[in-house]
């Protein structure tokens, strides 16, 4: 069975794998996304204040801030809650919420 992700599934991932800096290049792949649907996900991240660009010497680095850090941990939190009337071994996407 295909499962289609939708946005908000794409942005927690992306913030997960944002704990420790990436480039946009190590986030598109992380996300399994292709560089259109990544910028906009990252521009739509930065705008929100989720995460921040960080200019390292010429290099361009993204990191997720502490906004961020706690939405993707009230989301996680709630896909805990759900996931213990469900069972463990399902996941549970919050776009059926």
């Amino acid at each position: 069975m295909h499962y289609k992700r939708e946005g908000l599934d794409i942005m927690m991932m992306m913030l997960s794998n944002l704990k420790e800096k990436s480039t946009i290049t190590q986030i598109m792949y992380a996300a399994r996304l292709d560089t259109r649907t990544s910028s906009k996900y990252i521009q739509m991240l930065l705008k929100k204040g989720l995460i921040e660009r960080v200019d390292d010497g010429g290099n361009v680095y993204y990191t997720i801030t502490e906004k961020g850090s706690r939405l993707l941990f009230l989301c996680e939190e709630l896909k805990s809650m759900l996931r213990e009337n469900v069972g463990e071994e399902k996941d549970i996407s919050l776009i059926y919420i």
